[in-house]
């Protein structure tokens, strides 16, 4: 079930506004000299000539003091995918190695095997340049792979593992989509690895972090982004960073033209700058995802990598004063994985069909639960119940005991679903909240974060939401799509209306 939210058509203007420029950038201090010339000229040389933004980066992160030293020791730049990534930090690598004889420059990627990828996009560029001139070797064996200059300096990749860079000690190292990085992982190889082994090399040391937006999980990337903005906001506050950011403004459509355009830094312009048309990078906010659409070419951070609904058009869905009869909703509940919270709803449809949930109570660990629930049993819902697997099940099981202590045995008391019920109760939530936009909830933060996390799976021929995989408790959702089935597949009810829930 993935879901395109583009609009089905969209006008490009007829003349492109310009790039309004960096979201957070540090400044070119014009008193320093700078190496970005240097930068710029090999990209002139591989055919590809920098584009603004290019530049600028180059012309910052090349500063040198009045000793000829690297001012900045670490380059943060996080730009939307479809922005020349490669082709900015590709001459840079060239450059420290042709201009330092004897050195070794590195570079690695998520994977080892996107940076073998963008090597031979490195070396392709260079074969079909003026550099062939200089008489480049390229070393092509797996695991030492290499771009070998005259002058003995070359530029190499490796896998993003913490001992790859045991016994070098490299001027320059880059690394390129550190979202997809673990925490532990990024730490290991800049602070464990990198760092230590340019110990050595004051004023001649660069470190390059390159990446688009990242999620919930993108904690390594984060810190950086973090430290970066307070870097360009709070000047002095980390002097060896450099820090570029452009991101889609807070409130523009990521789905008007003009919007992509004058935040997007590749978008080509009327004087011929940019490598990207407007109506080309448009055509892909219909081919991939909307939440790809948003992290990877809006480049706006995303709780999951590929988010179930973005915040807004949850929030869009809400309504504070929502409420129904006691006797008109299905009361739900449902327990996060490993019991760290617990959620219980009231999920009913107006007499229009149309679904409304709204939380009861939600609290951390599950002590509280079955007391309630016996109490809310009192209420003579329309339906009660929850889904029969995982954590739930302890749950519903003493409710159920409870029950029959306090008014006899009932098989039916208490409704619990199957895992195809299951899975037919999350198809209709998720067409209901994803697909119609039709589901009427409450505004809580419980709900809003339980969304905010969710991720769903396909099991069998329908789709899930996982408990397991999701990024953070779905507890709220997950008692809300059981709710809504619980709803619609109730028996008649054969107790009387009693006072409005929201009242007692």
């Amino acid at each position: 079930m993935t879901t395109t939210a583009a609009p089905a058509s969209f006008v490009i203007p007829d003349e492109i506004p310009d790039w309004d420029g960096f979201t957070y950038a540090t400044p070119r201090s014009p008193d320093r000299a700078t190496i970005g010339g240097r930068v710029a000229n090999i990209a002139r040389m591989l055919g590809k000539p920098g584009m603004p933004w290019q530049c600028e980066v180059w012309d910052v992160a090349g500063e040198v003091d009045s000793f000829g030293r690297l001012v900045y020791e670490i380059v943060v730049v996080t730009v939307p995918r479809q922005s020349g990534k490669t082709t900015m930090y590709g001459p840079v690598q060239i450059e420290r190695a042709v201009t330092n004889p004897g050195i070794k420059t590195f570079y690695t990627a998520q994977t080892g095997k996107d940076a073998r990828s963008r090597f031979n996009d490195l070396k392709q560029l260079i074969e079909g340049s003026a550099l062939m001139a200089l008489e480049p070797v390229f070393r092509l064996s797996a695991g030492d792979e290499a771009i070998v200059w005259p002058n003995g300096s070359s530029n190499r990749i490796f896998a993003p593992v913490e001992a790859a860079l045991h016994g070098e000690t490299p001027p320059l190292v880059g690394s390129d989509e550190i979202w997809e990085w673990a925490e532990l992982l990024g730490d290991a190889i800049i602070e464990g690895a990198v760092i230590p082994a340019q110990v050595t090399l004051a004023g001649r040391r660069q470190i390059w972090l390159i990446s688009t937006a990242g999620t919930a999980e993108s904690k390594f990337l984060r810190k950086w982004v973090e430290r970066g903005r307070r870097s360009v906001t709070e000047p002095g506050s980390f002097p060896k960073l450099a820090y570029f950011e452009s991101s889609l403004p807070e409130g523009a459509d990521p789905f008007d033209p003009v919007a992509i355009a004058r935040f997007h830094p590749a978008v080509r312009r009327q004087d011929g700058t940019g490598s990207q048309g407007l109506a080309d990078l448009m055509a892909l906010s219909g081919q991939v995802s909307r939440a790809t659409w948003i992290r990877a070419f809006c480049n706006l951070w995303t709780t999951t990598a590929d988010p179930f609904l973005p915040a807004a058009d949850w929030d869009a869905m809400g309504n504070t004063t929502i409420g129904a009869r006691r006797s008109d909703i299905a009361i739900s509940w449902d327990v996060a994985l490993d019991g760290e919270m617990g959620a219980v709803l009231a999920t009913w449809r107006s007499e229009a069909g149309t679904p409304h949930t709204r939380v009861l109570h939600a609290a951390p660990v599950t002590g509280w639960m079955v007391d309630l629930l016996v109490e809310l049993y009192s209420w003579n819902p329309i339906a009660f119940g929850a889904d029969d697997s995982g954590p739930t099940r302890r749950i519903t099981d003493e409710v159920r005991r409870r029950l029959n202590e306090l008014h006899g045995d009932d098989p039916d008391r208490v409704t619990t679903l199957n895992g195809v019920q299951r899975g037919i109760a999350d198809e209709a939530w998720i067409t209901a909240v994803r697909d119609e936009r039709t589901l009427i909830h409450d505004g809580s933060e419980t709900l809003a974060f339980g969304v905010s996390h969710i991720v769903v799976k396909r099991v069998g021929d329908v789709t899930r939401i996982s408990r397991s995989e999701s990024s953070g408790p779905v507890a709220a959702p997950i008692a809300s799509s059981v709710g809504l089935y619980l709803f619609d597949h109730r028996a008649a009810p054969e107790w009387a209306p009693v006072t409005n829930y929201m009242e007692g």
